[in-house]
């Protein structure tokens, strides 16, 4: 194996485990040394793939490094240095990506560093934000998926179950047997237009 590739290489993973322990913007910088190894040609002059480069050497699933790299692209540094003060979703960041610029995020005119000792304010005021964009953002939502779809009936159906559980013994349990009736009827519907036309499909 060529010495400067072992080099190379080594340099990366290197990089890979420092970023894999610190915290703060290094996180975008994880992502952008992801990003070089997987479009390099170095994993195939030294015959590994990405998978097994990730798994073995990055320390993370390759779907995982995949959505690093893609989020990075997407929105840059910004959204690294934000995530690690406020835990925003790549959803949540798009509704304010308009309000975060660097270093700062804004709020009623107001410019705040996006540094742990605001974390409690930038919280609040994505809270806000989330708020103001929402009517906006629901009518440009894509559908949901299969899974999101999934999710929301188990909600629904744990939701029931609870409420259920909650009834003193003397209560009728009436209400939610006409609930769950509506609910499987909606579904039958459903399942009739599904195998009709999709044009029939409620909107």
């Amino acid at each position: 194996m060529d010495t400067e590739k072992q080099v190379n290489l080594g340099s990366w993973i290197g990089l890979q485990q420092a970023f894999a322990i610190v915290s703060g913007s290094c996180s975008a910088a994880r992502a952008q040394c992801l990003r070089q190894v997987r479009d390099s040609k170095m994993l195939d002059d030294l015959g590994l793939t990405w998978d097994e480069f990730c798994k073995d050497y990055a320390g993370l699933s390759r779907q995982h490094a995949d959505h690093l790299i893609h989020q990075h692209a997407e929105f840059g540094d910004a959204y690294f240095r934000l995530s690690e003060i406020a835990r925003v979703s790549s959803r949540t960041f798009r509704q304010i990506a308009a309000h975060v610029d660097g270093e700062t995020i804004e709020i009623d005119g107001e410019k705040l560093a996006l540094t742990p000792a605001n974390a409690g304010r930038i919280r609040a005021a994505i809270q806000s934000l989330r708020h103001r964009t929402r009517p906006a953002a629901a009518d440009s939502r894509p559908p949901a998926d299969l899974i999101e779809l999934q999710v929301r009936v188990d909600a629904l159906a744990a939701d029931i179950a609870q409420s259920l559980r909650a009834l003193n013994p003397a209560e009728s349990r009436n209400p939610h047997r006409a609930l769950i009736a509506y609910a499987a009827n909606k579904l039958r519907v459903l399942a009739r237009q599904l195998e009709a036309e999709p044009e029939t499909l409620p909107q």
